[in-house]
C-alpha cells in the first residue's frame, strides 16, 4: 500500500496532527525535567534554528531528543513513530476513528538493536468512537530470555489479571535492527509474530491464573 513519513506530531488528546510550524514550536518551547534542564536547553536552541520538522526530527534522532514521524495512507495517519525523552522508540497504531488501538515499545540494548519490550491492545466498545469508550486492555511485558507477562484490565475494575507464560517464548521477533533515519518501514511492521505464537507459551495454564 503506497505510503510516505511525515515528521510533524500526533496529538492523541485530539486525534489530529500538528502541521510542521506547531511542531517546530512544541519543540523549541518543550518542558524538560529537572534532571535535564541543561540537555533541554542544548535541544531548545537548536530547535529555533531547524527551518523544517524533518531537520528537527534529524537532529533529534542522532542525539537522543525526542520527535514524532507520522506514516501517512491514502491522505490519513495511519500509524505513527514516538521518540521519546529516555530514548524508547513507540509505535502506536490508529483504528478507523484515529483511536490508539495498539502500540509497541521498543527499548535499545548494549548491543545496540531495539527489542520490543511491550505491547499493549484496547478493546473499543462497539458503536461508541470516542477515545475514553475503551472497555478492556491488555498489556504483554517481553524479556530478553523470553519470558511473558500479560497484564489484562476492565476498565475501572480495581483488581487486573495477570498470566506468567508457562515456557519461554522464541524473541526472535521481538528484536529490531535500529533503523536508519528515514528507513521506517520495518519498525512500523504491525505483524510481528506468527498466528497464535505469542498464546503458545500460556497454554497448560489453570482456570483460576492469577487474579489480583
Amino acid at each position: 500500500m503506497e505510503h510516505h513519513y511525515v515528521y510533524q506530531n500526533w496529538l492523541r488528546a485530539y486525534r489530529e496532527m500538528h502541521n510542521e510550524e506547531d511542531t517546530l514550536w512544541y519543540y523549541r518551547n518543550l518542558p524538560y525535567p529537572d534532571s535535564l534542564k541543561e540537555k533541554g536547553k542544548l535541544g531548545k536552541k537548536v530547535a529555533k534554528t531547524c527551518s523544517t520538522s524533518e531537520d528537527w526530527a534529524r537532529y533529534a534522532y542522532e542525539n537522543k531528543f525526542p520527535f514524532n514521524v507520522c506514516k501517512i495512507i491514502n491522505e490519513d495517519v495511519d500509524s505513527y513513530l514516538s521518540h521519546d525523552l529516555i530514548n524508547d522508540i513507540v509505535i502506536c497504531f490508529l483504528d478507523e476513528h484515529l483511536r490508539l488501538y495498539m502500540y509497541y515499545v521498543f527499548e535499545e540494548q548494549k548491543n545496540g538493536m531495539l527489542f520490543c519490550a511491550a505491547i499493549k491492545f484496547f478493546e473499543y466498545i462497539k458503536g461508541l468512537e470516542d477515545d475514553e469508550d475503551y472497555s478492556k486492555s491488555w498489556l504483554y511485558t517481553f524479556d530478553i530470555d523470553g519470558n511473558v507477562e500479560v497484564t489484562e484490565r476492565e476498565k475501572g475494575a480495581k483488581e487486573e489479571c495477570i498470566w506468567t507464560s508457562k515456557r519461554p517464548l522464541n524473541v526472535a521477533s521481538n528484536w529490531e535492527p535500529k533503523p536508519e533515519f528515514g528507513n521506517w518501514d520495518s519498525i512500523f511492521r504491525m505483524k510481528r509474530w506468527g498466528d497464535g505464537e505469542l498464546d503458545e507459551v500460556f497454554k497448560g495454564l489453570p482456570d483460576n491464573m492469577g487474579m489480583r
